[in-house]
């Protein structure tokens, strides 16, 4: 049975009917929409698309359409290829070569990494304009697909393959807090910070220790909380923008520890880090840490420490100044509230 590609049927349903308000794109009306913008492009030719081929594609019996149907998928969705389930056929050997190694693990390589590498980059999107619920069936997929491929894998591709694994876990961890699966979480980000411990990957060891005292804060479990914002923060091989996440993290930890006066200290230390963050960027696991975002790590600091007007405020300005296609994420939910209520 053929794999489904839920990366286009979730796309296809975060995407606005232009038919029926408050209702997604239906099949008929995806593929509508494709042959209008085919016809907009090149008048004089015909094109065959309709909803049962949309289905097909979603159930992946086809796996990858022709140039100008994923041309015309990619302008109504807003998506790339590697969005919308695509990416395997970039090149006419990746998802044989995927295969292959999924089926034989010692055999995989950074090729094929790559690609799913390439994947999890989409998901993280998708996951920004839709909810960590609907992208986690595809991505404990790639979880499982990654843990065997790094079982398997030797020599230099091993440290690549592991890695991603830890990243992988570190995500699905990330995702199960939105939906309150506390002990999915814990259990994920322990993974995630065994596998990083074991190549030695700072900036995925402490993105998932990170994460943990992010539990730690939303069960009110202050003691974990504590200790894992405090490792977190510990390694300074990190990335600046990593560094300065934990950085808020640990002055909102203290902060509900009752350490008003070191967590005031921590909160203009890490104020200090956002005006002095380098033009590079984090890799796709931390894409969002710029400093919109931090305005709101402000907010939560500043909560922390009784001042609600000033955490509201806080909030308003991450919103006002946070790109458009974000606005539906779990953290950006987090800092509405917060610019409501402070």
């Amino acid at each position: 049975m053929p794999a489904a590609n839920h990366l286009l049927r979730v796309a296809r349903e975060a995407t606005a009917s232009r038919v029926t308000p408050a209702s997604h794109m239906t099949r008929d009306e995806l593929a509508a929409a494709v042959l209008a913008w085919l016809a907009d492009q090149d008048p004089n030719r015909a094109y065959v698309f309709d909803g049962n081929h949309v289905g097909k594609l979603e159930r992946g019996v086809v796996k990858r359409p022709s140039a100008h149907i994923r041309a015309g998928l990619r302008a109504v969705l807003g998506a790339s290829d590697a969005e919308l389930g695509f990416a395997l056929g970039k090149c006419p050997d990746e998802a044989e070569r995927l295969t292959l190694a999924a089926a034989q693990p010692r055999r995989v390589d950074q090729a094929a990494l790559r690609t799913v590498a390439g994947l999890l980059a989409g998901l993280r999107r998708l996951e920004d304009q839709t909810n960590a619920a609907t992208v986690m069936p595809t991505a404990r997929s790639h979880h499982d697909l990654v843990i065997r491929l790094a079982s398997g894998a030797r020599g230099n591709v091993r440290p690549i393959a592991v890695g991603l694994a830890s990243e992988l876990s570190q995500y699905l961890g990330w995702l199960s807090i939105p939906q309150g699966r506390w002990d999915d979480a814990s259990r994920y980000l322990d993974q995630a910070v065994v596998l990083g411990l074991e190549v030695d990957d700072p900036l995925r060891v402490s993105t998932a220790l990170s994460f943990k005292a992010y539990r730690g804060l939303r069960t009110d479990d202050m003691a974990t909380a504590e200790a894992l914002s405090a490792a977190a923060y510990r390694d300074s091989r990190v990335h600046p923008a990593l560094r300065t996440y934990c950085a808020y993290q640990r002055a909102e930890v203290l902060a509900k520890d009752g350490e008003r006066q070191a967590a005031v200290k921590q909160l203009t230390k890490a104020d200090g880090m956002v005006d002095n963050l380098p033009d590079e960027r984090l890799p796709d696991s931390g894409y969002w840490y710029i400093p919109s975002f931090f305005l709101g790590q402000k907010g939560f600091v500043l909560r922390a420490l009784g001042d609600h007007a000033a955490a509201r405020e806080a909030g308003r300005a991450c919103l006002e100044t946070m790109p458009a296609g974000w606005a539906n994420s779990e953290w950006a939910r987090r800092r509405r509230e917060l610019a409501e209520t402070g």
